[in-house]
């Protein structure tokens, strides 16, 4: 069970709209054609169907929004699933929170990130999408009042989970992090194992971009790209503005059009089952988050403990 450590952070109201009803099921995997490690807790899910929800890209991340049943193979536990059925999300509304580093660490940067966070939020339609922002260094804060929590120390894994906290466990549609960030951390009393689990848990992808526009900027694309790939999101890399922008547009992109390939599970099968996703053409790959846990009776409920 999470313990949540008392802490000086704590999400503001902003987060509340973010909170939005869980998916039936909870699924997670490890990035494009990957396999879930072993060490991952077991969640239980009560649906009659399996939702996998991904994104589809060809060569250079381009997003593929034409994509049919018959371009891929749906495997569980190594086995071919004949009887699936293909969702699309075609210019899907956003659910979303963005979360800006403003430590120190990233001064140089900050610029390239605000000009990130605005174009977003010039892109948001009120009516439809639920899009959010808030900063963070040590300590968590609003993006209405930009800046005025710079300091030395930098919490990434702290604000990732206070916001995954914030965003709650339950929601019927796909929801989003993107993190902007360095992915450096010196404060944390969260791990970053502690973070992954909790997004898996609550099924949301972490999607994340690092802006370093100084040759001399350390960062942490390693420990980012983990993230991303361990939760179904994507890790992207910027050293001038024009990538930065092009970087979140490719975001924005897969946000709001994905898939979601639905099968029935074998109630007699009860236990872990790995799924993965095959493409029938070269260049296509996939991204989505690739295990889910079968209850022995409908009655079990997601715990996560």
């Amino acid at each position: 069970m999470f313990v949540l450590l008392e802490k000086s952070m704590r999400v503001k109201s902003l987060l509340v709209t973010a909170t939005l009803l869980i998916a039936p099921v909870i699924c997670w995997g490890a990035g494009p054609e990957a396999n879930p490690p072993d060490s991952l807790p077991t969640f239980r899910v009560t649906a009659a169907e399996v939702h996998v929800d991904f994104t589809a890209v060809r060569d250079k991340n381009q997003v593929v929004n034409n994509l049919s049943a018959s371009d891929f193979q749906l495997l569980k536990d190594g086995r071919t699933v004949d009887q699936v059925s293909l969702e699309k999300y075609n210019d899907a509304p956003i659910s979303a929170l963005v979360l800006t580093d403003v430590s120190d660490s990233m001064a140089k940067a900050i610029p390239m990130e605000r000009a990130s966070a605005d174009w977003l939020r010039s892109k948001t339609n009120p009516a439809k999408d639920r899009l959010a922002f808030i900063d963070f260094g040590e300590a968590l804060a609003s993006a209405e009042k930009p800046g005025y929590i710079r300091g030395h120390l930098t919490s990434v894994y702290d604000a990732l989970f206070e916001t995954l906290m914030g965003f709650g466990s339950k929601s019927s549609t796909r929801r989003e992090i993107v993190l902007l960030t360095d992915g450096i951390d010196n404060n944390s009393l969260h791990s970053l194992r502690e973070v992954i689990t909790l997004a898996q848990r609550f099924d949301i992808a972490i999607y994340a971009i690092t802006a370093h526009p100084g040759k001399k900027q350390f960062y942490e694309p390693d420990v980012l790209r983990y993230l991303c790939e361990q939760t179904g999101g994507k890790y992207y890399e910027a050293r001038k503005l024009a990538a930065m922008l092009t970087a979140t547009a490719a975001i924005n992109d897969e946000l709001r059009n994905g898939y979601a390939v639905v099968f029935r599970p074998d109630v007699a099968s009860p236990g872990m089952h790995q799924v993965s996703l095959r493409p029938n053409q070269p260049g296509l790959r996939f991204y989505y988050r690739s295990a889910y846990f079968q209850p022995e009776t409908p009655a079990e409920i997601a715990s996560g403990e």
